[in-house]
Order: structure tokens, then sequence, then C-alpha cells
């Protein structure tokens, strides 16, 4: 198994999604017993959004005087019109050309933080780019190289993160998205696709990836570099604005430096994970888990190597790319305790 390249602009896989209430009081109180203020949280439900689940359950939210109502949402695309609105506060879902298409288009949502990002790892990645094993044990496909006019599967399609995490594979052979049949499928989906024939490979995450190439269905031909991230935080403007926002990075914050190292695997946090993902503690620890910053800090070089791959492949339909100082804000980062 080898690593996809680590493009020269990449730093470092679902957006979080969040309605604000204003700023509303709830019934619920803080350990000094001010009351709370509730903040809606739409999320992808997946181990990567783990700061999410651990500030809450750990009490961080409630320590900043917020309590958060989550709302599960399918994607970070669907999501954003409804933080630009106002209707919800913050998004944590996958980026997607969408994303970058609904910035140009005025919508007024700002790119705060980052979510998972891959630690590399060759023998136990959260994300794998899946050939089928039949293909390689014939030799049709002896490398990435020979996915050429092939059907890869992608969830999210070819302005998805999939397909992003897609292209750092093909670029080192000289290949780019448009050089392969990209097929929008869930990850679930992938390793049936690939044992029926119906896909040839597919960009698949954990445990869809580890269970097809440990029953022989696929091989690993490779996992994104260290550094790489897909998924990230997003706020809508008047959230962005609210006296909310910065304790509630804060608060995220907290919990990501409860994940560092080996800590992300204690018995707690896998605890906290597996009842915010509908899991056991067990198939939590089962599946490797993504990395995260400590202090969540956006990754601008990295959303500028999607939004290049995404313009290059048609995606995105705009000419030039957009002034990072319009749509990202590393502010919240940096002044997280």
């Amino acid at each position: 198994m080898k690593k996809f390249p680590l493009l020269a602009s990449a730093a470092t896989a679902s957006l979080l999604l969040a309605a604000c209430s204003g700023g509303s009081a709830d019934d619920g109180a803080s350990a000094g017993g001010e009351e709370l203020q509730t903040v809606d949280v739409g999320h992808v439900q997946l181990p990567i959004f783990a700061p999410l689940y651990v500030a809450d359950a750990k009490g961080y939210f409630a320590d900043e005087g917020i309590e958060i109502n989550l709302e599960t949402v399918k994607s970070g695309q669907d999501a954003v019109p409804l933080a630009s609105s106002g209707q919800l506060d913050v998004v944590a879902a996958g980026f997607s050309a969408g994303m970058f298409s609904a910035i140009e288009t005025g919508l007024d949502v700002t790119v705060v933080g980052s979510m998972g990002v891959s630690d590399g790892n060759t023998e136990s990645s959260p994300t794998d780019l899946v050939v089928s094993s039949a293909l390689v044990d014939s030799g049709e496909v002896a490398s990435v190289a020979d996915l050429a006019g092939r059907q890869v599967g992608a969830a999210g399609g070819p302005g998805g993160t999939g397909a992003y995490l897609l292209s750092l594979a093909l670029e080192e052979e000289g290949l780019t998205i448009n050089d392969v049949e990209i097929v929008n499928l869930g990850n679930p989906d992938m390793p049936t696709a690939i044992a029926n024939g119906s896909i040839d490979a597919g960009l698949i995450s954990a445990p869809f990836s580890t269970l097809a190439i440990e029953d022989g269905t696929g091989t690993s031909f490779g996992v994104p570099p260290e550094g790489t991230s897909g998924t990230g935080v997003l706020y809508g403007g008047e959230f962005a604005s609210s006296d909310l926002a910065q304790p509630f990075f804060g608060a995220l914050a907290r919990a990501a430096k409860d994940l560092q190292g080996e800590d992300r695997y204690s018995d707690e946090n896998l605890e906290i994970i597996g009842a915010a993902t509908g899991q056991t503690a067990d198939e939590v620890a089962a599946v490797p888990l993504y990395t995260w910053l400590p202090d969540l800090a956006p990754l601008p070089e990295q959303l500028a190597a999607m939004e290049r791959v995404w313009m290059e492949s048609g995606a995105l339909e705009y000419a030039e790319p957009l002034p990072q100082d319009d749509y990202v804000d590393a502010t919240f980062a940096s002044n997280a305790e």
C-alpha cells in the first residue's frame, strides 16, 4: 500500500452545520447557574466530527454557557444555504464544490476550522482507494494509472470530498478526475458495487473500506497523505458575529485537545463517539480514527487545492479562485485557549 502524493499546496476524507436560535435562552443552566443559550448544530453523524460529541458529552459547551441541539443533515452542501440564511449557525461536514459555488454566488458563510486530518498511516487508514481484487489478480489493474477510463466510486460524485481525495492518487500518475468515470455512490454501497463489477474501484471510508479489503473484495492502492483533510467547520454570517461564536469554537478546540494521539482511543472518548454515532465503543475502536489539529485551525492551502481540482474538472464554473479573505477566518482558532 502506498500513500497518495502530498500536494505542495495541501496542508492537511462533512461541514459543521448549526442553526442559530439567535442566542435564545434555554431551560438548561451552566455550572455557574446561568441559563444556557441554545445553538442548533447540524452534523453528518460520523466519528470524524468527534470534537463536537466530546465537547458536548464532557460539558465543555455548558462551561461556555451553551447548550447544543444536534440536527442530522445529509451533507454540508445541503446545509450551506441554511447557515447563510441564519436558520443554522455552524456547519461541520465534507467540503465540496457546492460549498465554493455557494460562496461565489454570495452566500454568507465562513470557514473557521478544520475537522478530521489524515495521519498518512498506510497500514491503518480511515480512508482507502480500494481497487477490485479481481482486476488486480488478472493483471488488468497494476497501478493507479490503469484506472484511466474506468468507473470509480466516490461519495458525492465529481464535486464531492471523495473525488478530491481520489485526485491526489491520480495526480501522481499524471491523471485527473476527468480521466476516470466517477460514480456517485455512498460508502456502504461501494464494496458490493466492486464485488459485482458495477465499479472498478472506489474511494471508500472505514469501516466499509476495511471490510472490503479484509474479505478479499478489494485491494488498497493508497491512502490520503499525512495532513490531508476534506472536512471542516463553517459559520453562518449571523452566528459568526454573535457573542456565542468564540465560546462555541473554544469548546470544540478544548475537546480536540482531548483527542490527540492515542488519547483519542481512550475508553471515555470511544464511549462518547459510539453513543453519538449509533455504535458501540468496540465498533468505534475497530475502525481507524482520523486525527485533529489541537486548535482545529482552518487549512487555507488545503482549501485552495480542493478549489483548484474542482475548477480544473469543471465541477466549478467560475474562472478565478475566490479570495480566501472573503471566506476563511482563522481568528476563532487562534483565540481558542
